[in-house]
């Protein structure tokens, strides 16, 4: 089975060479490697280049696409995904690094369970090259997956150290948004999540998650960063409503749109969030909620009895997961 690995490169001159290396040293052998370069302004596709020449047995298996301007990291993983031919697809982000067996381990899951999705154990890995906590690998099912995952700040959404089939994509019209550099995870794993059927999971570590100060919480307060938040969610909403007829991911998508509104007008005006993510919540609290987040004085207390209905939930998702006799 061919697993395409998918690499955006932008900025990464520091670090691209770890990455290619764990790459180029996977066990798997029936690898093809789509590096797209998005544009950078360093020398990190010449360190690429360098470190292929070391691994002459995997030049036949590598492919090299350019971007003439750079389009952001939604735009790269799209491009990535539109050349890739593999059955089952693996994004890597340029600066993060794998485990040298993890394609194989994450196959021979994927060969024993036929799932469409394989999640493997992550852990950090600071700047200074010294190995942090190990994230904790949830096994729930899919949906209940996806509604933690809508609730957001709940469990991992990333698109990285997932081995995923590129069927998902293909057969349900969902790809990466261009412009959506913010969330662009986000947006694309929870229709991934939707459209799956099952899901197996892998205890062993496959990818090291570099844990650098980039300012992305800072980001959140910078304009063109909020906005692509929003959009993010707008795309998610756009999509459940046109797939999500009994409306069973519903309540949760609400409370992670909440999340994000209520951050947005911390620095965005009200007409200018409801522009970019023109959303209606439908249950009568969350309208509410929404109306009055806009209120200085109001803010803290409703943020508060929003937390609270937010635990209730997830505990209740998670409940039902591990015991599927308890009704919603």
């Amino acid at each position: 089975m061919k697993i395409s690995i998918l690499v955006p490169v932008y900025g990464v001159s520091k670090y691209i060479e770890t990455c290619a290396v764990s790459l180029f040293e996977q066990t798997y052998q029936e690898l093809e490697y789509v590096f797209v370069d998005d544009c950078t302004p360093d020398d990190s596709m010449e360190i690429l280049l360098r470190v292929l020449e070391r691994y002459p047995q995997r030049k036949a298996q590598v492919r090299i696409l350019r971007h003439d301007h750079n389009r952001g990291l939604g735009a790269a993983r799209s491009t990535g995904v539109a050349a890739a031919t593999g059955e089952y697809l693996f994004f890597a982000d340029s600066d993060d690094s794998l485990a040298t067996d993890a394609i194989e381990k994450l196959v021979a899951r994927q060969q024993q369970t036929n799932a469409d999705i394989v999640d493997g154990t992550i852990r950090l890995i600071h700047d200074d090259g010294s190995l942090g906590e190990k994230l904790p690998l949830l096994e729930y099912d899919t949906q209940t997956m996806l509604r933690l995952m809508l609730a957001q700040n709940t469990v991992s959404h990333n698109i990285w150290g997932r081995l995923i089939r590129h069927d998902l994509l293909t057969v349900n019209n969902i790809d990466f948004v261009e412009g959506v550099n913010m969330a662009e995870d986000y947006c694309t794993m929870t229709r991934l999540m939707y459209a799956a059927t099952s899901r197996a999971c892998l205890n062993d570590i496959v990818y090291y998650y570099r844990a650098t100060d980039t300012g992305a919480f800072e980001g959140w307060y910078k304009k063109h960063h909020l906005c692509s938040v929003l959009s993010a969610n707008r795309v998610v909403g756009e999509f459940l409503a046109e797939r999500d007829k009994n409306h069973t991911f519903v309540y949760p998508y609400e409370l992670g749109v909440l999340n994000v509104f209520h951050r947005s007008l911390k620095t965005l005006p009200r007409n200018e969030v409801l522009a970019v993510c023109p959303y209606r919540p439908t249950h009568l609290i969350f309208r509410c909620c929404k109306a009055l987040f806009v209120h200085q004085a109001t803010r803290p207390l409703l943020r508060l009895a929003y937390l609270v209905i937010k635990h209730f939930y997830v505990k209740s998702a998670i409940s039902q997961s591990l015991n599927p006799s308890i009704s919603q």
